[in-house]
């Protein structure tokens, strides 16, 4: 509801078609990861990933329960503590935070008290999850 107690509706893509626009923010960017050199691949992937997580942040602080930050930030600080051991010998990791981000955002379906638009849990699932499938993909076959 808007200021006004009318019903907003979301207009903007991703909200009116999530799925069908997490799928391509996934599939998109991954020919890039075929044609860098494999450590800048591995570097896009984990700065795609603290970015990923630290959206939720982000909502917490619109949220404004100190509870939602501090689970938030925690979170999004084990995400990055991914990221940094993919790039130090462990790329794989990478994808399976990715993979395990999307479990995360199917937590604040029901069971995280973050206010986050419904629109953008699957959004993100199915972006997370097609992201980590394309990079064990591209990464299998690369390294």
């Amino acid at each position: 509801m808007d200021d006004t107690g009318h019903m907003e509706i979301d207009k903007h893509i991703f909200a009116r078609i999530p799925l069908t626009s997490g799928f391509l923010l996934g599939v998109l960017p991954l020919p890039l990861h075929l044609v860098l050199p494999l450590r800048l691949s591995y570097e896009l992937a984990a700065i795609t990933l603290v970015l990923i997580a630290g959206v939720y942040i982000g909502y917490a602080f619109k949220d404004g329960r100190t509870k939602t930050i501090v689970v938030e930030f925690t979170t999004a600080l084990a995400f990055a503590a991914a990221a940094w051991i993919g790039l130090n010998g462990y790329p794989f990791v990478i994808a399976a935070a990715l993979a395990a981000h999307g479990l995360w955002d199917l937590l604040h379906h029901n069971l995280i008290e973050t206010e986050i638009p419904r629109w953008y849990i699957s959004f993100c699932v199915i972006c997370d999850w097609i992201m980590a499938v394309g990079l064990l993909l591209i990464w299998g076959v690369l390294a």
